[in-house]
């Protein structure tokens, strides 16, 4: 199937490597996300631009650069961490259930390597959403 982009409207600065989000203030654009868990995942820049209305191609399916927040596992379910767009492994929120106020978290993919915080790790992309086991 191989790798697909897709070149997006910026709202604003983005960063290489960075998960996007799709805008909430201009249709058809893209954007960084607003905080962790965000939703409406539309994939991870390839490069970065600095000014709201530049293109930037954004990567939306197969093995992707991202930013770590945190430590993860290879294999760990991913979700973005900030508004840096950056991402964090959720098995250990998943497992135990409680993540106050979530009530599903949005995955953007799974980590195909190990990677310490604030190291670029390859990922592939699969979305989905798992909802919060309640107790």
């Amino acid at each position: 199937m191989g790798e697909w982009h897709k070149g997006y409207k910026i709202d604003g600065p983005v960063t290489q490597y960075q998960a996007v989000v799709a805008s909430s203030v201009t249709s058809g654009n893209v954007m960084s996300p607003a905080a962790a868990n965000a939703a409406k995942f539309m994939g991870v820049t390839t490069e970065a631009r600095p000014t709201a209305g530049m293109g930037v191609d954004v990567q939306k399916i197969g093995q992707v650069r991202v930013v770590a927040n945190g430590a993860i596992t290879q294999g760990d379910r991913l979700i973005i961490a900030s508004a840096a767009g950056d991402v964090k492994s959720v098995e250990t929120l998943i497992a135990v259930g409680t993540e106050s106020p979530a009530t599903e978290y949005n995955v953007v993919g799974r980590a195909e390597t190990a990677a310490i915080n604030g190291q670029i790790f390859f990922m592939w992309i699969g979305p989905e959403t798992v909802p919060l086991a309640l107790s």
